[in-house]
């Protein structure tokens, strides 16, 4: 029954106890629905008069009958209110949703995409629109310098704008990107800016123009910038000597890399080199020594590779069989330099002159028959013998140096720039007297001498090599060497030939090979882009039955290579935390799928040239993107197809300043001896120091003549001075005063270098040293033998190793 003021329901509801699992539920929806649409009805028409819209119908006395209903709605049965308030508002409705809709339409139509702005607002002038929107731009260059999400990439790095974008950096753009829009006005830019366009990037590059970027991609030449904030820079810089992005700085680290030498973790594996460009006499004469000692070899391959007879010619040959023995001799020679033999032949010795004339006629012969095809003048039994001990020493020599065996019959050397790329200024010779002619006209280029790979492993009888990528990256503590899991091969437009030198034959960069077109004649079998994809190379080693583990072994080759190549460059490494660079490292393989390294470049060339490298390059940056960025926020990041291939530990020495300072040993000085006893003076050595030091360096004409002196007048004179020294100190200079002929008062005698080697070697020697007019036969007088060449003399040496003994 109802009560005034409360409808039935109401009561009905309060009347009755609530279930307990009931509690949430709306126990009078007619009055809850009347709530909501009172709610909605009071917002609608407040929007209405914002947007200055006609009032829907009725609306002035809607809070007259909302007020009408609250007061004495309760005296009004639930069901007849439910009708009314559903008639009443059938024709409102619909006029709301006409409303709405127009709403929507001139929102859609007078909105700015990307701000936020209140719908009341948009109708206003254009300045309102740009402080908004220029608040909005501000915020979130706030937010990406407080994140350290600021970059600038130079060059057309897309692939690296695109990676950072996504992940909400904002760039700061290099002067020469968009120099028309940058000299615009940022209100102007603020017209015109849209999501995404270049307007809106380059009003945000204004307003983070002031702030550093924390990841910078730039050229090698380039200066480092905002050092102060350790940003991510794609620069590792190291000294000139050991910067093996360079041929040079490849070279040095060829060189050192033998201190870090380990089976199966690191090791180079690299042709002969020598730096011709740095005017160095050493380095030219051992050069000129590898260059003659390969031709030997080269001799000795080449009659193992023809048939005896193709090689004689008893009645007209021109050739002798002597210089057949002088290279078996050579080759003997280096056989037991490389096992340590001896001593003697590891020491450079001076040619005499019947040597340097046998060797400069066996190189003009051995040239007639590389070059010329010339016979030999011997039977063929000879011959067979001749080329049974060259199998024999060229197997031990090659067993020793295993670099020998990329060697051919040919002794090619390529020449290159040292601090050039992309097959500049690269040719080969085979001449010694071409090759020290080019290197010597052209030493502003520092040329670089360096063995050309005479037998390389061929695939359809065409060259080729393999690009691989090395990521380098320092942390807090570690310097990571990543290399990449995926590779590309790039073939020559040529089949290989030694007979032909030209660059379309022998340089297998797609900067080279692009300026020619493929061979005709070529395998129908090898691409038309001159490159393999890694897959195609895999099926090619499956269709040839190489082993199974060929691809593994040349993988784990090429990481052992370049983990090499960096220990050996860390001495001279700037370790600076966040550094990183992408390496691209060119191999090639011999004749047994072995690894060599080739050179490697700083700033390799990721454009999508052909449709090998258009998949492989943006995934390679993308990936080092992961590795650079997302690696050091989160140590479980994916790092793509790089591997962690090698990683060292090292540690930066911060003074008290706070200043960081280069490594440096700390330790103390070794002592060898605690107590050394004094050794007194030797009469000998005194009297030798009291000669040299009354004497000049000229002649020792006078030397003679007081040797030839009366030995009466010599005891005179030391009887006579004996007797005015002190008796306690007539023994000490009793020695000093033995050859009184030269202590006169008279001008200071004068010795030439000779004469005073001599008289050192006389009076310093010890007691049963064998001296050279005693022992040596041939040799009766001291100068005759200078003493510099008696210390190098087997007798010396014999007699200082068993002294020390």
């Amino acid at each position: 029954m109802a009560t005034k003021g409360h409808p039935p329901t109401q009561r009905s509801a309060t009347s009755l106890p609530l279930p307990t699992n009931h509690r949430s539920r709306y126990y009078n929806p007619v009055s809850k629905i009347q709530s909501i649409i009172h709610n909605l009805d009071s917002e609608l028409g407040q929007l209405c008069s914002l947007c200055s819209g006609p009032k829907p119908p009725g609306s002035s006395n809607n809070n007259d009958s909302s007020h009408h209903r609250r007061g004495h709605g309760a005296t009004v049965a639930a069901g007849a209110l439910g009708s009314r308030a559903h008639a009443k508002h059938k024709i409102s409705d619909q006029y709301y949703q006409d409303s709405i809709s127009k709403l929507l339409a001139r929102t859609r139509s007078t909105s700015t995409y990307g701000s936020v702005i209140p719908p009341a607002r948009l109708p206003l002038a254009p300045d309102a629109q740009r402080r908004q929107l220029r608040n909005v731009y501000r915020t979130r260059v706030m937010d990406a310098y407080r994140n350290r999400r600021i970059f600038t990439v130079h060059g057309n790095y897309h692939t690296v704008r695109r990676a950072l974008l996504r992940r909400g950096w904002l760039e700061k753009l290099p002067a020469s990107r968009y120099t028309n829009l940058q000299s615009m006005s940022e209100d102007s830019l603020l017209e015109h800016a849209r999501r995404g366009n270049d307007y809106e990037t380059v009003v945000l590059s204004k307003m983070v123009s002031n702030f550093p970027s924390f990841f910078i991609w730039q050229g090698k030449g380039q200066r480092d910038l905002f050092a102060e904030v350790r940003p991510f820079r794609n620069r590792v810089r190291r000294s000139h000597f050991l910067d093996f992005s360079t041929k040079v700085g490849l070279v040095g680290c060829a060189e050192q890399e033998g201190w870090y030498r380990e089976d199966g973790v690191c090791g180079m594996s690299y042709p002969r080199f020598y730096r011709l460009g740095s005017k160095s006499v050493e380095e030219r004469m051992a050069f000129i020594e590898d260059y003659q000692q390969t031709q030997a070899r080269s001799v000795l391959r080449y009659i193992m590779e023809h048939k005896p007879q193709e090689l004689i010619d008893t009645d007209n040959g021109t050739i002798m069989s002597s210089h057949l023995d002088f290279a078996l001799t050579k080759v003997k020679q280096m056989v037991r330099q490389a096992q340590h033999c001896s001593l003697d032949d590891a020491r450079a010795k001076p040619p005499t002159p019947t040597e340097v004339v046998e060797i400069q006629t066996f190189m003009v012969q051995s040239a007639e028959v590389l070059k010329s095809q010339a016979k030999f003048r011997v039977n063929e039994t000879v011959m067979k013998e001749y080329v049974r001990l060259a199998t024999q020493y060229i197997d031990q020599i090659e067993s020793l140096r295993p670099d020998y065996r990329w060697d051919g019959s040919r002794n090619l050397w390529i020449l290159k720039p040292g601090y050039q790329s992309r097959g500049i200024g690269i040719v080969i010779r085979s001449c010694l007297d071409e090759i020290l002619q080019w290197t010597s006209s052209n030493q502003i280029k520092k040329y670089i001498v360096q063995k050309y790979i005479e037998r390389p492993y061929l695939v359809y009888r065409t060259k080729f090599d393999i690009r691989q990528y090395m990521l380098l990256t320092i942390g807090e503590s570690k310097v990571t060497v990543w290399t990449y899991r995926d590779c590309y091969l790039r073939f020559s437009s040529q089949e290989f030939t030694m007979d032909d030198l030209r660059e379309s034959i022998h340089l297998t960069n797609n900067s080279v090979q692009k300026r020619y077109k493929n061979k005709l004649s070529r395998d129908p079998r090898l691409p038309r882009s001159n490159m393999w994809s890694l897959d195609q190379f895999k099926t090619h080693l499956r269709a040839v039955c190489a082993p199974d583990d060929t691809w593994s072994n040349i993988y784990n080759g090429f990481k052992q290579n370049l983990v090499a190549v960096v220990m050996a460059s860390l001495d001279e490494t700037e370790l600076v935390k966040n550094a990183f660079e992408l390496y691209g490292c060119d191999f090639m393989l011999d004749e047994h799928y072995n690894p060599i390294l080739i050179e490697i470049n700083a700033t390799p060339d990721m454009s999508p040239s052909t449709e090998v490298t258009a998949k492989i390059c943006p995934v390679a940056i993308k990936d080092c993107i992961r590795v650079v960025v997302d690696l050091a926020k989160n140590p479980l990041a994916p790092t793509g197809l790089f591997e962690r291939a090698f990683e060292v530990n090292y540690t930066i020495n911060r003074g008290s300043d706070g200043v960081q300072h280069p490594l440096e040993l700390n330790g103390k000085q070794m002592t060898i001896f605690e107590d050394l006893p004094k050794l007194k003076n030797k009469n000998r050595t005194r009297i030798l120091r009291e000669i040299l030091s009354n004497m000049k360096v000229s002649a020792g004409r006078k030397l003679d003549k007081m040797k030839k002196a009366p030995a009466k007048e010599a005891k005179a004179n030391a009887s006579s001075k004996k007797k005015k020294v002190p008796r306690r100190a007539s023994k000490s200079r009793a020695s000093l005063e033995a050859p009184a002929e030269l202590q006169h008062s008279g001008p200071k005698t004068i010795l030439s270098s000779a004469t005073r080697e001599n008289l050192a070697l006389e009076h310093t020697a010890p007691k049963g040293f064998p001296l050279p007019e005693r022992r040596m036969g041939g040799i009766s007088t001291l100068s005759q033998m200078p003493y510099r060449h008696l210390r190098a003399s087997k007798i010396y040496r014999k007699w200082s190793v068993n002294r020390c003994i």
